[in-house]
C-alpha cells in the first residue's frame, strides 16, 4: 500500500482531525560525473604526481599503469602532463632534451620546474662545450696535416741535397737535447713522451747545417 493510499485511509476513519499535508520528498539525484571513489593506489599515484615524480616511479610504487595514473590525476582535480615517449633511437639527442625541458616547465609541481630550469642550463653549457671542442679538434687535425706534410718536405729536400736519411728514434740523451732545442726555438713539446718526429727532424736538420 502507498503512503497517499494508508493517508486516505485514515482520513476516512478520522474525518473530524485536521492534518498538515504531507511533505513531498525529492528524490536524490545521481551525479556520475562527481567524485568517483578512490582506493589506496590512486591516492598514492596523486600525491606523487603532485611531488613531482616521475610516471615511471609512480608505476614502480602503485603498480597502476599510464592511463590509470592519469584518470587519478584528472578525477582528482588536476591537469594532467603526459610525459614524451621515446619511440627509439635517435640523432637528435637535443631534440628530445628540449621536450623533457618543455614537459617540466609545464609541470604543476615547483621541483619538477626548478629541474628543468637547471636541465635547460646545463644543456645551453654542453652545447657551448661541444662546439668548443669541435673547433679544438679541427685544429689539431689541421696541426697534425701540416705536421705531416713539413716532415714529407724535409724529407724531399733532404733526397734532393743527397743527405743521408735522419736516424730513427732519439736515444735518451738526444731526447734531452731536443727538447731543450725545441723550446729555445719556439716549438711545443712534453717533459716526457714522444716527440713529434717534425720536431725531431728541425732539430737534425740544425745539427747537420
Amino acid at each position: 500500500m502507498t503512503v497517499a493510499a494508508l493517508r486516505a485511509l485514515i482520513d476516512a476513519e478520522t474525518p473530524a482531525v485536521v492534518r498538515p499535508p504531507a511533505p513531498r520528498i525529492r528524490p536524490r539525484t545521481q551525479h556520475p560525473e562527481e567524485v568517483r571513489p578512490v582506493n589506496t593506489q590512486q591516492a598514492v599515484a596523486v600525491s606523487m604526481y603532485r611531488d613531482g615524480e616521475t610516471v615511471a616511479a609512480i608505476i614502480d610504487a602503485t603498480g597502476l599503469d599510464q592511463d590509470e595514473i592519469a584518470d587519478a590525476v584528472r578525477n582528482a582535480g588536476h591537469e594532467y602532463f603526459a610525459e614524451p615517449q621515446n619511440d627509439g633511437p635517435t640523432d637528435a639527442v637535443a631534440t628530445t632534451a628540449q621536450g623533457l625541458i618543455a614537459w617540466g616547465m609545464q609541470h604543476p609541481s615547483p621541483r619538477m620546474q626548478r629541474l628543468a630550469d637547471q636541465a635547460r642550463t646545463a644543456l645551453a653549457d654542453l652545447q657551448q662545450a661541444r662546439r668548443r671542442e669541435a673547433v679544438v679538434t679541427a685544429a689539431e687535425e689541421r696541426v697534425r696535416a701540416a705536421e705531416q706534410a713539413l716532415a714529407a718536405a724535409r724529407d724531399a729536400l733532404r733526397a734532393a741535397k743527397g743527405a743521408p736519411a735522419p736516424a730513427g728514434r732519439p736515444d735518451r740523451a738526444e731526447a734531452a737535447a731536443i727538447r731543450i732545442w725545441a723550446r729555445d726555438h719556439g716549438h711545443t713539446v712534453g717533459a716526457a713522451g714522444m716527440i713529434p718526429r717534425a720536431v725531431v727532424d728541425a732539430y737534425r736538420d740544425a745539427q747537420a747545417a
